[in-house]
């Protein structure tokens, strides 16, 4: 009776060391947080003079020019779109869609769209050489990425992070 005894606690503590062995728990990336949102929105703001200088004279050697526009759909909420800018004119940016929208199948890829200055969330210009100029939203998403989904993120975008 004792030696069944001993053998299922060397049993079950062998059981519970091979388990507590394992490999380590993965730390999860906290999800982007609004205020650091806000906070990379604001600074694409604050930083808007940079674009609006490729618009009164853009450089051959950008193979990019964005802005990130936020579509306001009533009952169906948001959705935030990567469009190319067109012209600027009285705080209302005319953009070209880039791809259409989910709620609102009236607003499609190519189509020419007023949008004002505050549903503007950020901008980017892509050199050439994929040095990417503004994104504050994109580097703030891929601060939140893992080391492998960086390197991906990089291999499939070209872009230059820094």
């Amino acid at each position: 009776m004792v030696k069944a005894l001993q053998w299922k606690i060397l049993v079950l503590s062998g059981f519970f060391l091979l388990i507590s062995c394992g490999s380590p728990p993965v730390t999860a990336i906290p999800p982007v947080s609004d205020q650091e949102f806000e906070a990379a929105v604001e600074q694409a703001h604050d930083t808007l003079d940079v674009l609006f200088q490729n618009l009164l004279s853009p450089d051959p050697d950008y193979r990019f020019v964005g802005v990130k526009a936020r579509f306001i759909g009533g009952d169906a909420g948001f959705e935030d779109h990567w469009t190319e800018p067109v012209d600027y004119y009285d705080d209302i940016f005319t953009v070209r869609m880039l791809d259409g929208l989910t709620f609102d199948n009236g607003l499609h890829a190519d189509q020419l769209v007023e949008v004002p200055i505050k549903n503007i969330l950020d901008w980017m210009v892509v050199e050439s050489d994929g040095n990417l100029l503004g994104g504050y939203t994109i580097r703030l998403a891929y601060e939140h990425m893992t080391p492998e989904e960086q390197e991906e993120f990089v291999k499939t975008t070209g872009y230059k992070i820094k």
